[in-house]
This record gives structure tokens, C-alpha cells and sequence, in this order.
């Protein structure tokens, strides 16, 4: 590691520190990655052989050798033979632009503003604990860094503010902070890439950076705090704006370009109407399949006569629908007083989304202090209580995929009238943005589409993230008979 960046032993410790839990071979190459997307370590430098990481990160040597050829497939290391052989970084300017390229084009905005959200709790936390614990020495070592930094430059601007959070959370005097801290920059380094790219935003970082400093020497952990979360929401929006601007460049697709609000309302119809559809020829499916069940129902029979009807609804939603099944009316499985018969498609790099879907696995012992009733819930009691159909959302599906998502449901019905159970399929709030926010781009204006309640599920506007509650006002079209709205203001 280059002690040109300035690195203390606190900070540059965190980087080889011991793995939490059993060691493996892809926490070894994140925790490398990270330092490198950082610069903490730089182009060229010379790692520690291998027995020596073995024993800085707790695991076998095997393990270690395993994360370095995964590294070295992916262009970030080499390794020669020989008396003055080893393993080196090969990151270049260059290379880490591209990687962190990449890893921004992985992210949706739902996801960008949710990752901000939690790195803003964990800098802002430690930059409030930091004004309780920071020395005058901590101070200056800031202020050092701050005065090494040419503003003027993407590269040094980018990888002195990610070197300075990290000094930030040494002087807060906590190793798992500071761990936690480069683990969020890791992930978070597109936004610190390409936000450093405008000269205005280096500048609004070099400012923080002093406004910081001067709050941790008064001891004023709020303010701190607030520095904290004002700058990053400012890189939020750089980032997002960036992202815009490339898919932008990419759409070449004019025949999708909306030029009213109602063309744009007329696409979230269209677009709910076709999975509504096909939500539809699942429910009739499923009511048909439960009448040629023999009786009493068991959980095996019901899971196996409903499984290739979910993986069709997931197949038929292509990249919208994540989650879908049948879930039964308490007491209509024999063996199971309480049972979701639900299949989530597989989501993650490329090689993960080609695995087939997986069950999902939820607690149905109502004893079990795990135990959730879902009739309690919103998607269940809409049909329930008479609707022939239902949105739910945006909602964190925390029981499921844990994602930013709506489900859409149906009433399943026997011969006799009866219900035994509810039809659904969950779309994610990220493929929404990916079907809707190009279009919506088109008209040059801030759109936001909301929910019945004004909560956010996308906008145009990079400020603006899903889930928060729109503030009144602006110009408001109804999409249809759905529970859906868009708002120009």
C-alpha cells in the first residue's frame, strides 16, 4: 500500500483485518476488491505472499490462493515466478474507471438512493462518533489529507475523499466502523468516481471536507452528522444523473418515446395490464389444477401441482416479475394450517439469474415467534375483501426478496364459490425504473409516478427516492382504473 496516500496503521489495518465467520474465498477477493476500487492500494504495489494474507484474514492458504486467481482472472493482479517474484496490483486509471463503470450500471436508482440511505447511517455515525473521540492529532492528520488533495484532478480528488472517510472513522476509534465504512465505500465507489468527475462537485467535496473538519473540532456530533448526509446526497444525485445521461445515449428506440403525460400514463396501463394478464391465465390455471387435486390437499401435492405455473408466470414476466405462486387460505392445506406455494426467480450476476427459481422458504408455525399471519397483510386483504384485483405498494419485501417491490394479486375461486387462496406475482421497483424512466425522460420535465397514498415508485427527478411520501402539488394523471398516478411538477 502506497504510504504516499497517507494511510495510518488504523485505517490500513481494517484492510487485511481477520474475516468475520467461516473464511472463504469470495470474502477474501471482496475485501481485495474494495481496496482496490478505493486505492487504497495502487497500480503496481506489492502484495504480501500468500502464507502471510492467510494469516492477516484468519483463513487457509488455499483459500487466499483461490480469491488471487479469481483476482487475476479479472485483471486486477499478476503474479511472476522467481527471488523477486509475487502477487502486484495491475488497476489502472484506466481499468478502475471501467470497473466502477460497471458496477454503477448494476445499480438501479431505487437501489442507488437505498445504498445511500445506509452508508449516510454509517458515515454519519461515524463522523458523530468521531467528534466525542477525535484527538488534535486526528485533526490534523484531516487536515493534511484535505492540503494533499488536488482538487483539480478526478483521480486525486476521488481517492482522497475515499482515503479521508476512511481517516474519518479511524479517529471514531472503531474497528468495526472502520470496516464497515470501507465496505460501503467499496460498493458506493461509483458515486465517488463519477461525481468527481465535475469540477463544481470537487469543489462542494473539498468544502465538506473543512466544514467536517472544523465540526469534529468543536465537538459537534450533529453537524457532523448533517455534513455527512448533505454530501452524500449531492454524490446521489451526480451519480444517478450520470447513469441517466449514459442509458440515454444507449436508447436508440424512438418508437418508445412518449411526447405527453398521457403517452406516459398510457405505458404504466399497458405495461400492468400485460402482467395482470397473465397473472389472470395463472389464477384460472390454478383454479383448475386445485379441482383435480385428490382431498385432503397435502403441502407436496399442492407445491408440486403449482410449481411449473409460477415458473411460467416468471417466464412470461420476463425481467419484471421476481416472485409468484399461490398462497393457500389458512386452513386449505391439510398438513399445513398456513402455506405459500411461491417461486422467486434467482437474481445476482449472470451466472446466478441462469439457475432455475427457488422455492421460498417462510415460517408457517403460527407458535413460532417468526410466525407472520399474511391475511393481515395489504395484498391478501385487497382480494379479500371483494377486489378483483390489487397493487400493493412500494413496499420492501422483506418476507421474500428482499427488494423494493409491488405485488399484484388475484382471488383464486373453486366450483362452489369458495376461496381458497390468492394468486400473485411480485415486480421489482428497479425493472419499473428500466421499462418506465427512459420514456418518461423523453418529455423533458420532472414526472414522478405514486401510489394511491403519494408514496414514491419512480421520478424522473434523481432527488427523489422511491418510498418517500411526494409533497403536494403539481399537475396529477390518473394511469387508468390502477391505484397509480403521475405527478409533473
Amino acid at each position: 500500500m502506497s504510504r504516499s496516500l497517507g494511510l495510518t496503521a488504523e485505517a490500513r489495518s481494517a484492510v487485511f483485518a481477520p474475516l468475520a465467520g467461516p473464511g472463504r474465498s469470495e470474502q477474501v477477493e471482496q475485501r481485495m476488491r474494495e481496496a482496490i476500487v478505493l486505492g487504497l492500494v495502487g497500480h503496481g504495489e506489492r502484495l504480501p505472499r500468500e502464507t502471510e494474507l492467510a494469516r492477516q484474514f484468519g483463513v487457509a492458504v488455499s483459500t487466499v490462493r483461490e480469491a488471487l486467481d479469481s483476482l487475476r482472472n479479472q485483471g486486477l493482479v499478476r503474479t511472476t515466478r522467481g527471488r523477486d517474484g509475487g502477487s502486484f496490483i495491475t488497476s489502472s486509471e484506466e481499468g478502475q474507471r471501467e470497473l466502477l463503470a460497471a458496477r454503477l450500471s448494476g445499480f438501479s436508482r431505487a437501489q442507488l438512493h437505498d445504498l445511500a440511505l445506509q452508508l449516510a447511517a454509517v458515515s454519519g455515525t461515524v463522523a458523530a462518533t468521531a467528534a466525542t473521540r477525535a484527538t488534535s492529532s486526528d485533526l490534523e492528520n484531516l487536515r493534511s489529507i484535505t492540503q494533499s488533495i488536488d482538487f483539480g484532478d478526478e483521480v486525486s480528488a476521488r481517492r482522497g475523499e475515499a482515503l479521508f472517510r476512511v481517516e474519518v472513522a479511524a479517529a471514531a476509534q472503531s474497528p468495526r466502523l472502520v470496516a464497515e465504512e470501507l465496505r460501503l465505500q467499496a460498493e458506493y465507489g461509483p458515486l465517488l468516481w463519477f461525481g468527481m468527475r465535475d469540477q463544481d462537485l470537487r469543489d462542494t467535496v473539498r468544502r465538506a471536507q473543512l466544514s467536517l473538519i472544523e465540526a469534529l473540532g468543536m465537538r459537534d456530533a450533529a453537524t457532523a452528522r448533517a455534513i455527512v448526509e448533505g454530501q452524500l446526497s449531492t454524490l446521489t444525485a451526480s451519480a444517478i444523473s450520470f447513469a441517466d445521461r449514459s442509458r440515454a445515449g444507449a436508447d436508440d428506440d424512438a418508437q418508445l418515446a412518449p411526447v405527453t403525460l398521457a403517452d406516459c400514463a398510457s405505458l404504466v396501463v399497458e405495461t400492468f395490464d400485460t402482467v395482470f394478464t397473465t397473472l389472470g391465465r395463472a389464477r384460472d390455471a390454478f383454479a383448475t389444477t386445485l379441482a383435480s387435486l385428490a382431498h385432503p390437499i397435502t403441502k407436496a401435492a399442492l407445491d408440486g401441482s403449482v410449481r411449473a405455473l409460477a415458473e411460467a408466470e416468471l417466464a412470461d414476466g420476463a425481467q419484471l416479475v421476481i416472485g409468484a405462486g399461490f398462497v393457500a387460505t389458512p386452513g386449505f392445506v391439510a398438513d399445513a394450517a398456513w402455506h405459500l406455494a411461491w417461486w422467486v426467480r434467482q437474481a445476482g450476476d449472470p451466472l446466478v439469474q441462469r439457475l432455475p427459481p427457488r422455492q421460498l422458504a417462510v415460517v408457517e408455525d403460527p407458535e413460532s415467534e417468526f410466525f407472520r399471519d399474511y391475511t393481515r397483510l395489504e395484498w391478501w386483504r385487497g382480494v379479500a375483501s371483494g377486489e378483483a384485483s390489487h397493487i400493493t405498494g412500494p413496499y420492501v419485501d422483506y418476507l421474500c426478496t428482499d427488494e423494493f417491490i409491488l405485488t399484484l394479486t388475484m382471488p383464486v375461486f373453486d366450483t362452489s364459490g369458495a376461496q381458497p387462496g390468492v394468486a400473485g406475482v411480485d415486480v421489482t421497483v428497479s425493472a419499473l425504473e428500466a421499462r418506465f424512466l427512459a420514456a418518461f425522460g423523453r418529455l423533458g420535465e420532472r414526472v414522478t409516478l405514486v401510489n394511491a397514498q403519494s408514496r414514491v415508485v419512480l421520478s424522473t427527478d434523481p432527488t427523489i427516492a422511491a418510498g418517500t411520501l411526494l409533497a403536494e402539488g403539481g399537475e396529477r394523471l390518473p394511469c387508468g382504473t390502477l391505484p397509480l398516478a403521475l405527478v409533473r411538477h
